[in-house]
């Protein structure tokens, strides 16, 4: 068991750190810096992956600016919550056997979300 608050400490501590830092940094927008890392997807063959323009949209994020995020990768925010909801399931033990769990591990879901990248990622580059 504490193994398992552990992770989830560590886990949170670094979406805080990294959070933090895109906040406190918000002088070095990842549009202007060219200290942050580029997409290797869209170096190697142009096109857009489907998490091109998260650095950008989590800077906006963070700063207040929602449209712009949302401009920037819309897909983010329809991942971001189903992702944290994942997680909380995952990683809270009392939650494991909820039946809300079973609902969001359903395959059907997962293979949803999954064609709903492909679909996101070929409209955006079209």
């Amino acid at each position: 068991m504490i193994k398992n608050y552990k992770q989830i400490l560590i886990i949170c501590g670094t979406i805080i750190l990294f959070g933090a830092a895109f906040f406190l940094f918000k002088n070095y927008n990842p549009e202007e810096v060219g200290f942050y890392p580029q997409c290797p997807s869209k170096y190697v063959t142009g096109y857009d992956c489907p998490g091109c323009g998260s650095q950008r949209a989590v800077h906006s994020l963070l700063n207040g600016n929602f449209i712009k995020a949302y401009n920037y990768n819309p897909l983010l925010f329809v991942l971001l919550p189903f992702g944290v909801l994942v997680g909380v399931f995952e990683w809270i033990p009392g939650l494991r056997d909820h039946r809300f769990r079973r609902w969001i591990n359903n395959k059907y879901l997962v293979l949803s979300v999954f064609a709903l990248v492909v679909v996101f990622t070929i409209v955006r580059n079209l």
